[in-house]
């Protein structure tokens, strides 16, 4: 045997195991795209990304200064500067050509015009801008490729290079400024190239960098397995083709200047200049100092331009949430981000597979241990396990957040947080399915010996199917069969006979007994015990005791008839129900237990099956289980009894039938003459109680009380009782 349970407890922890990497499985191919596409999970999981960065920032002890320390700084073109300023916008190339030399002239490394010049202005100024250019080699131009240009293969055609920037010239530095962003129009990446009109072109930060190192125009970051690498440095890929941005902050995080200032020098006049005919000079010593060996972008902050972007921080304004970046930032954004080698890298795929194969088969197997636990409301439980779930899901939150502030690492969450909720969902499923099969087995082994009753109740409640029990009045019931002894010897060498005869009594009286919700507690030879108001509590539980009683002789009527037809002994049953405080419960060995009664009021039950004996009854009940069920049952009260073991005597009563059914007219009347003749009797009129007992045997022959007491009143009329006679009938016999 114990080996047997040895044997199937590997073979269940590998079903469960194995359960649980068909849960990973299913996650890993819903968040992959195995089979079908779920836009709803990238979506979900781009808001948590966004969340970790914003978690980012706010929970930096110190916020990024990069007014002092950024090697990037930013001359804005804003609605101030259309107001300062005496041409209207676009202003003349030669404003840039000054703003360039003002630049140079304070030491900017690099300046970049995230600007792109798509057709001549006006010649006077294109020519001095022209002049600019060729000038100085640390100027850096736009170009942008029209919506739907861009690729992802990064091809290279032997063709005469074309950007759409009047400016550019072979040798000149050029970089892309297109802005990706993702499927929610938010942007977290930036192209590090792009392939334009064949060619294979650096992002504006990386011409900045090919600018500021003296490389060559048209270098481009080299594609490997899982990293761009630019001269050297690794920067990690984010789907493909972009890198993720490791943001400082929300808009205005980098030093912004405005362009009107930084032209200001003694040698432009603004328009304040020219009405107030004064030299206001703002480009001044304090102010050039500020673009000291940075790098310079230049670009349009206007609202006309629409150069602004959803990121994913964002900085209250009025009240509300600002997600918007200027183009031009987000370009500082990529160009710091190389200088200070500050990436982001997503985990290994690999990783990720393994921790939703992980949590998908450890979840599943812990919430199933969890399970396991024993409350004494079962939806309790299930809130611990939510609960634990829940808390999971908020350290795994919590793990990726500390991830990405302290090691810069992207973990993808959804997948494995699905892993853990789709556990919880298997577990409770795999729960369920085995407590339908311990129903299923329970009711199909026991079903046949106990009550479905006890059953049911015992699989919604399994804490009753512990040792002990309770004190309750219940409703108690013991059945014989009369003279089974001489049944069995004329069967003795048929014994089969014997047995299917007892199983078709047992079934039909066990089905009576179910009909009215009774407990079959046990067979004893031929004996059936049962009772009523447990383990379900029934108000009513003397009264369906003494119904199942009337029908189960009633049922036996017609059997005999039928075994008298197939030539088989005809039972007879006597049967005694009592009602009192009994102790019921799972009674037994740990091992072998049953859920039966047991107590005095049980015993006299006993007692008075057997006391039917005297009296040729049917069906004796205690005078408890009458004034319970008088109002619903005629009963015939036999006598006043004194049981083997019992000081106390018991008024008994013969149930005869129920109201709804009554009796014939002469049944009644004996009945009636009986209890006057049984009332003369105890008054000790014998001669009177002998006289109405013979009209009453007289009218019902099946009254054997009647008989009794006739034999009893003349005894007693020739011999009185002593004084102190009570009537009461001293049973000798069990």
């Amino acid at each position: 045997m114990t080996s047997q349970k040895f044997a199937k407890q590997p073979k269940a922890f590998l079903a469960r195991v194995f359960i649980g990497l068909l849960i990973g499985l299913f996650v890993i191919a819903i968040s992959q795209e195995w089979f079908f596409k779920f836009d709803l999970l990238k979506n979900i999981e781009l808001l948590t990304i966004d969340f970790r960065y914003q978690q980012k920032y706010n929970r930096a002890s110190v916020k990024h200064n990069l007014a002092e320390k950024s090697d990037v700084v930013i001359v804005e073109i804003s609605d101030r500067d259309l107001e300062a300023l005496p041409e209207p916008f676009p202003f003349p190339r030669s404003y840039y050509a000054h703003v360039i030399e003002n630049l140079n002239r304070a030491g900017a490394k690099v300046i970049v015009l995230d600007i792109t010049f798509e057709a001549s202005k006006d010649k006077f100024g294109d020519s001095i801008f022209q002049e600019t250019l060729s000038k100085y080699t640390n100027i850096v131009l736009a170009a942008k490729v029209q919506a739907g240009a861009e690729s992802e293969k990064y091809s290279v055609r032997k063709t005469e290079r074309y950007y759409n920037n009047y400016f550019y010239r072979p040798g000149r530095y050029i970089g892309v400024v297109n802005v990706y962003k993702d499927r929610d129009d938010v942007c977290r990446s930036y192209f590090p190239m792009l392939d334009v009109n064949g060619f294979l072109t650096p992002s504006l930060a990386f011409a900045t960098m090919n600018c500021m190192y003296k490389y060559k125009p048209e270098i481009c970051p080299a594609v490997e397995k899982d990293y761009f690498v630019y001269k050297g440095l690794d920067i990690p890929r984010y789907q493909g083709t972009t890198f993720l941005l490791s943001f400082y902050g929300p808009v205005r995080t980098f030093p912004y200047y405005e362009f009107s200032k930084v032209i200001d020098d003694s040698s432009f006049k603004t328009k304040d200049e020219i009405v107030y005919e004064t030299e206001l000079n703002l480009f001044d010593d304090a102010l050039s100092q500020k673009f000291k060996n940075k790098i310079v972008v230049i670009g349009s902050t206007m609202a006309e331009e629409r150069d602004f972007h959803n990121i994913p921080l964002y900085i209250e304004e009025a009240g509300k949430r600002n997600y918007l970046m200027h183009g031009i930032e987000i370009h500082a954004t990529a160009i710091q981000n190389i200088l200070d080698g500050n990436f982001i890298f997503p985990a290994d795929p690999s990783i990720e597979l393994a921790i939703i194969m992980i949590f998908a088969v450890f979840g599943f197997l812990a919430l199933l241990l969890l399970r396991q636990l024993h409350f004494k409301y079962v939806w309790l439980l299930e809130i611990v396990i939510l609960g634990a779930v829940l808390v999971f899901l908020g350290l795994l939150f919590e793990v990726s957040i500390v991830l990405f502030m302290k090691e810069n690492i992207l973990l993808n969450i959804i997948s494995p947080s699905l892993s853990i909720i789709f556990a919880y969902i298997g577990s409770t499923v795999y729960q369920y399915m085995k407590e339908r099969q311990q129903k299923t087995f329970i009711k199909n082994m026991f079903g046949h010996y106990v009550s479905p009753t006890v059953v049911n109740e015992l699989i919604t409640n399994p804490e009753k199917a512990t040792l002990g029990g309770d004190r309750r009045e219940l409703t108690v019931f013991f059945s014989d069969i009369a003279d089974f002894t001489s049944i069995s010897e004329k069967y003795h060498h048929r014994p089969e006979q014997v047995v299917n005869l007892l199983n078709e009594y047992f079934d039909e009286m066990a089905a009576i007994i179910f009909k009215y919700d009774g407990t079959l507690d046990k067979y004893e030879g031929d004996a059936m015990v049962a009772f009523w108001g447990a383990p379900i509590p029934q108000t009513d539980h003397a009264l369906r005791a003494c119904y199942a009683a009337i029908e189960m002789q009633k049922r036996l009527e017609t059997m005999r008839t039928k075994w008298k037809k197939e030539s088989k002994p005809e039972i007879y049953v006597r049967i005694g129900i009592n009602t009192g405080v009994m102790i019921v419960g799972n009674i037994g060995g740990q091992k072998r237990f049953n859920y039966t009664v047991i107590g005095d009021s049980v015993n006299l039950a006993a007692r008075l099956e057997t006391a039917n004996k005297q009296y040729k009854s049917k069906i004796m009940i205690s005078e408890f289980t009458y004034n319970l069920v008088k109002e619903k049952i005629i009963a015939r009260e036999l006598d006043l009894i004194q049981v083997q073991g019992k000081e106390e005597p018991v008024k008994v009563y013969e149930v005869l039938t129920t109201y709804k059914v009554g009796l014939t007219a002469r049944q009644q009347q004996a009945l009636d003459l009986y209890h006057e003749a049984l009332q003369l009797y105890r008054e000790r009129k014998w001669e009177e109680a002998l006289a109405y007992m013979q009209q009453v045997q007289a009218l019902d022959e099946t009254c054997y009380a009647a008989k009794i007491y006739i034999e009893r009143a003349s005894l007693y009329r020739i011999a009185p009782p002593p004084s102190d006679w009570n009537g009461v009938f001293v049973m000798t016999t069990k």
